[in-house]
């Protein structure tokens, strides 16, 4: 599966409510660092944070607006970055879009290794 469609099809199901199965595309020790938050290490980590930003939400949608080409993998891990807008429908009724940009790595088996989401998430939790 290519590097992209990985992508999309994890933000597709986080967008539909399946974390569950968006999270078992990501390895067992996986990194997650979203915004200026501490990272997290682990896929049960990085389903409770990823969790903790959807429960402030009663629906979200993810756009990947630029996608630049990956790096060769090396050692089996290719390296990706793109450019994302996110909505964001809070459940005090407000709705927010904020942009973003991810660095994220995966491995030989399609699984995410890594991932690094920036944006400024104030408006998100201050609903």
């Amino acid at each position: 599966m290519a590097v992209r469609k990985l992508a999309e099809e994890y933000y597709g199901l986080i967008d539909a409510g399946r974390l569950d199965e968006a999270t078992a595309l990501m390895t067992d020790d996986v990194k997650l660092t979203f915004a200026n938050a501490e990272p997290v290490t682990g896929r049960d980590a990085a389903t409770a944070s990823i969790q903790y930003v959807l429960d402030q939400t009663t629906k979200i949608e993810h756009k990947v607006v630029h996608w630049i080409e990956p790096h060769p993998a090396t050692d089996g891990v290719t390296e990706v970055m793109f450019e994302i807008r996110i909505h964001y429908w809070l459940k005090s009724g407000k709705e927010v879009e904020i942009p973003g940009a991810v660095y994220a790595s995966v491995n030989a088996d399609n699984k995410f290794t890594e991932q690094r989401l920036y944006g400024d998430l104030t408006e998100v939790f201050t609903g």
